[in-house]
Formats: structure tokens, sequence, C-alpha cells
């Protein structure tokens, strides 16, 4: 099985936000507002990064995500700015970017972000940006994504608490019906609708999803179809802003006594070769 170690053999953590400094406190004075329990990391990205290294974590996407039009390009350019102030480090950052429906030129914006600053990771977060996955304002980011086979993580719920509804997750059916070249990870793997999720991971080629807790809850699995689907599945801990840690988190993927491959799979593997595969 995968774990502690170098290269390949190291955990990547495909869902972290190492977001700009005002960003970053806005959005834990928000967690701070919603929720009663203690996040269980600080905000500085070189605590975080320190704190996941020492659990065997040795890749982290860090995906901004875009709350109104205007402030994608500059999270983007900030986004590769860590990348590059952390090379080096024991823990990679791959840095993600982000659009918002509403920016002037959807497509521009992506396209910038993986050509000038070679962001491989696209991220959508539908209610903190308030639209649809399938909003037809970012038909040309999806068109590019699917040629590029860039992989996207997509937060589809728009409840204040994290979590997404089963009704939620119908816009993924449209979305890969008309770009069936894109590949969407369902972040929180659609948490609490998580066997509904499943079934789209299942059904759809281009659909993944990671496992990563929301705020004070892991995700609530089948371990059977966690096992079978392992190869489309990433493992993920939310740092910093969420009350779970990391070492409870990994220790949730390993109680569900999958096979060593399954495994390593999900502590890794799924998310190298997705990276691996982005032109």
């Amino acid at each position: 099985m995968e774990g502690p170690g170098s290269g390949n053999n190291q955990i990547v953590d495909a869902h972290v936000h190492l977001l700009p400094g005002k960003l970053s406190e806005k959005v834990r004075a928000f967690f701070h507002e919603h929720i009663e329990s203690e996040l269980a990391f600080p905000l500085d990205h070189a605590t975080v990064l320190e704190m996941l290294a020492g659990s065997g974590i040795g890749m982290v996407w860090s995906l901004p995500y875009a709350h109104k039009p205007g402030v994608a390009a500059g999270l983007n350019a900030a986004s590769a700015e860590t990348a590059r102030r952390f090379a080096g480090n024991a823990v990679q950052v791959v840095g993600g970017a982000t659009v918002h429906p509403g920016d002037s030129d959807t497509r521009a914006v992506v396209r910038e972000a993986r050509e000038k600053y070679d962001l491989k990771v696209l991220k959508l977060h539908c209610s903190v940006g308030d639209f649809e996955a399938d909003d037809p304002r970012l038909d040309g980011v999806w068109q590019f994504v699917g040629e590029r086979r860039m992989p996207v993580v997509v937060h589809l719920g728009h409840a204040v608490s994290g979590r997404t509804a089963a009704s939620e997750l119908e816009p993924l059916h449209r979305l890969v019906n008309r770009f069936p070249l894109v590949r969407v990870i369902i972040a929180h793997c659609g948490h609490r609708a998580g066997p509904q999720a499943l079934d789209l991971v299942e059904q759809y080629p281009g659909i993944y999803a990671d496992l990563t807790p929301v705020v004070t809850e892991p995700v609530e699995v089948p371990a059977g179809r966690v096992n079978k689907l392992a190869d489309k599945l990433l493992f993920g801990s939310d740092a910093p802003n969420t009350a779970i840690g990391i070492e409870e988190c990994l220790a949730h993927i390993r109680s569900m006594g999958l096979s060593r491959a399954a495994e390593a799979a999900i502590l890794g593997g799924t998310a190298r070769r997705l990276l691996s595969e982005v032109l």
C-alpha cells in the first residue's frame, strides 16, 4: 500500500486550500461563525504543509475558488505563486485554478491559468459562486478542460453546511452528456449523497470523486463500492478549514479494509495519474 516515503509512494492530498491572506482570513471567519468545533489546522501555509508532511503527505492540490466575477485571474496568479514559493518543500504544491461563470471570458481565464501559470487542476465551488456546474456561461471552459484533460474538482452542494443533496448531482448528467471528454471530480463525494455520487462515478467514465470530509463529518460510503471504484477515487483533507485532522482522515480510509491496490490508488495513484495525463 502507499504511505510515507518518496516519489510515487507518497500520499497525495487532492483537496487543500492554501488561499491568499485576506481571502483565507475571510474563509476562516466564515467557519468560525458557522461551526462550533475547533479547526484542526492554523492558516499559515508553511505550518499546514509541515503538519501534512508529518503524516506522510508528499503532494497537495491547492484549490482556490472564485466567489464573484473578476477575482479568478488574481486567485490563479496567487495559486501559481504559492506553488513556486514552496517548490522544493517536503510537500509538493500543485497549484489549482478557478473561474466564475460571470467572468467576461471564462475560457480565456482558464486558458491563461493553464498556459501562463501551468496550473493543471480547476476548482469550481457552486455554493460560494452561486451557480450550477452546467451553467452555459462555462461551456467554453468545459470544452477547453476536456481538450486538455484537466481534472475539475466541483463542489456541487449549495448548503452553508457544505453538504450536497442528491438532487444537486443532476447537473453532472447534463454536463457529461454534452462534454464527454471532461474529467469531473465530485468534491466530498457529494456528501451526504455519497452513494448517489458513486452511482455517477460508476456510470460515467469522466466522473471521479474525492473522499474529503465535510467540516466535521467523514464521507460515509460502502467500503465494497470504494474498493471497486478506487481507481476513480481520490484522498483529500480539506485543510486548513476542517475540524478533522489529517491522521483521522487517513485512518478513515484505512479502516475500510480495502485491498492494497485500492488503498494505493485512493491515497495517491489516481491523483498522480490524472495529473500525468494533463496536456
